[in-house]
């Protein structure tokens, strides 16, 4: 049993492809400075939450057929997807005084990043056994937030500070050009085994189970916070003149990669539930931060407490859904479906709330998103720790039961 459960960094064909994962993130952190471009030109909040929306509803009109794609012809959907995304990101260089053209452009960046991330995510779980999924998650959402928050985010900002926005655009584009030949050339990892993909009606039957239902609930609450930063940071950072973005996300990934690398394989160990409650909790009070933040100092601590908040969150929840539903690929698009529908109501919805009420009232929303999904967890406590119903290998041998 020993050589089953080891973790795959002795593989070149994994560790190749999950280094090249950073290209998509690192790309798409245009996305992060559309609300900063929108607002510095005198654009209303309700307009920047229904330019966002539109990036979001790419990715969720990508989502059914990227689960079908993710479980056969994964390599032509990583291509595919950088390729799009390049071709979004281009556009968006090229059409960025226009609201119109900028949400068809980010619309199309996004129908290619969802395409990435579901391939991706879905080949790094397949890459593993069940009982080491968490801790490769850990791994790899960290690795994520490096491309993201650290790499990607000073790279976008550092150009658009010297260049502006369309120029920033048009350089991420060659970025994504780039990831295209790379995804052409490197091969995919082996699967540890082989999964027979469900068809729709199963796996949906699956989802349909009232306790899978209640934590997608949990998910997609918890998805509205993270939307309600990730979408209007910049521009609450330029309406309150608290200056550069960057060192908050630098803050918030130092606790991201110290923490997954000291705690990321004591996820089971400590429980997914009290995981997900305490996390959620954490994250009540990132959002009333946020609502009165009023230096780049107090961002800061806000990067340091969203870092714990995210720590062992997501690991926590996608271990969880991987272990309860069949079909890795369909569960990939189905969470990236959650956190995408998530997302459209939480831009358009949390832009018309800080049109009307300013952004202190849009983060004291999320504060309030995430406060209901620590409550709904805690029904979920036992359930979601991976001994509660299999022999404690992370398995669901009834994945019918409710």
């Amino acid at each position: 049993m020993a050589r089953t459960s080891a973790l795959p960094w002795h593989d070149p064909r994994f560790v190749g492809f999950f280094a090249a994962a950073a290209l998509g993130p690192v790309a798409s952190m245009a996305l992060r400075f559309v609300p900063g471009h929108l607002e510095a030109a005198g654009h209303s909040p309700a307009t920047i939450g229904e330019v966002m929306a539109a990036s979001t509803l790419g990715g969720v009109l990508a989502l059914p057929l990227a689960g079908w794609l993710a479980q056969h012809r994964l390599r032509a959907m990583l291509i595919g997807g950088a390729l799009v995304q390049a071709l979004g990101l281009a556009c968006a260089g090229l059409a960025a005084d226009s609201v119109a053209g900028l949400a068809a452009s980010v619309a199309l960046m996004s129908l290619g990043t969802a395409h990435l991330d579901v391939g991706v995510v879905a080949t790094v779980v397949a890459s593993v056994q069940a009982e080491r999924r968490p801790q490769v998650l850990a791994y790899y959402f960290a690795f994520v937030s490096l491309a993201r928050n650290v790499i990607g985010s000073a790279l976008a900002e550092g150009l658009l500070g010297r260049w502006g926005f369309s120029t920033m655009c048009l350089a991420l584009a060659g970025l994504a050009a780039l990831h295209v030949l790379v995804r052409t050339i490197a091969a995919t990892p082996t699967p540890v085994s082989e999964e027979h993909a469900p068809p729709y009606r199963e796996f949906l039957r699956d989802f349909a189970r009232p306790r899978v239902l209640a934590l997608m609930l949990v998910f997609t609450l918890l998805s509205i916070h993270f939307v309600a930063q990730e979408s209007f940071i910049t521009a609450l950072a330029t309406h309150r003149a608290l200056g550069s973005v960057t060192p908050l996300f630098t803050a918030y990934f130092a606790v991201i990669a110290l923490g997954r690398a000291a705690a990321g394989h004591l996820v089971d160990r400590l429980g997914r539930g009290p995981v997900v409650v305490a996390s959620a909790l954490v994250l009540v009070g990132v959002g009333a931060g946020l609502a009165e933040v009023r230096t780049q100092l107090g961002m800061i601590a806000l990067g340091i407490a969203t870092g714990l908040g995210h720590l062992l969150l997501w690991p926590a929840l996608y271990s969880t859904f991987y272990d309860r539903v069949r079909g890795r690929g369909m569960v990939s698009a189905a969470l990236s479906a959650a956190l995408a529908a998530a997302g459209f109501a939480a831009e358009l919805g949390l832009g018309a709330v800080a049109t009307r009420a300013g952004y202190a009232a849009l983060y004291w929303t999320a504060a309030g998103c995430a406060a209901l999904a620590a409550v709904l967890a805690l029904p979920l406590w036992r359930w979601m720790s991976p001994k509660h119903e299999g022999a404690g290998d992370g398995s669901d041998p009834d994945p019918h039961a409710a």
